[in-house]
């Protein structure tokens, strides 16, 4: 488990690059951030993940759609299932699009919307206990209360304030006027978190119920 996890650091790391050349346009390539007029939370979250999955997928192979993948002919729910987890850890980024109410995050702005949301599907790994989870990245900073914690906190360290969650639509207005250094800051903590080896809350594990098709697997 460990090794398939530092494997998939390691994909972000290579694209991420360097404070240096970050810039705000970076940031929400990658980050679905409160960073739109009025500090509002961006759209297009089906964009974004079709131009992250060939970044994030591995130099030998090819990106690809979950659905796709699920219209495998001939074959079982449970093998269709199969077939993904093979994809993913062959290293292939698969697109995951559906309900916000089925694949978004419990805090997400897509929770309880009639709505759609997408993000990537990068491994399938095996816990302790047998039990497999779907690695995917989500780039919705709303999506949980961890990941709006997160960012609400990198927000106050970058412009030195002490406001109150309610009060930081101001802050995410001007995240666009950081510098690079700051704005890598915010990026690579969303992403990685702060150790050398984990990931941020933007990386999650999905448990599966492969009896299911598309809908109603996620919350099996």
């Amino acid at each position: 488990m460990e090794t398939a996890l530092a494997g998939v650091r390691e994909r972000f790391v290579a694209k991420l690059g360097s404070a240096s050349d970050c810039t705000f346009d970076k940031l929400t390539q990658w980050l679905q951030a409160y960073v739109d007029t009025g500090g509002q939370l961006l759209g297009k979250c089906l964009v974004r993940a079709e131009a992250l999955a060939p970044v994030l997928t591995k130099t030998d192979q090819k990106s690809g759609w979950l659905k796709a993948t699920m219209k495998a002919p001939m074959k079982t729910i449970p093998q269709r299932w199969d077939a993904v987890e093979a994809a993913l850890n062959k290293g292939q980024a698969l697109v995951v699009e559906g309900r916000g109410t089925e694949i978004s995050g419990d805090k997400s702005k897509f929770a309880n919307s009639t709505g759609f949301h997408a993000f990537v599907l990068l491994q399938v790994i095996e816990d302790g206990d047998g039990k497999k989870w779907f690695i995917g990245f989500d780039p919705d900073v709303s999506a949980t209360t961890e990941t709006q914690k997160l960012w609400n906190n990198l927000i106050r360290a970058a412009f030195d304030t002490t406001d109150k969650d309610e009060d930081l639509g101001k802050w995410n207005e001007k995240v666009k006027d950081l510098k690079a250094d700051k704005l890598y800051e915010i990026l690579t903590t969303m992403v990685l978190g702060t150790t050398t080896s984990g990931f941020g809350p933007l990386v999650r594990g999905y448990a599966i119920d492969r009896t299911k098709e598309l809908e109603g697997a996620w919350r099996g």
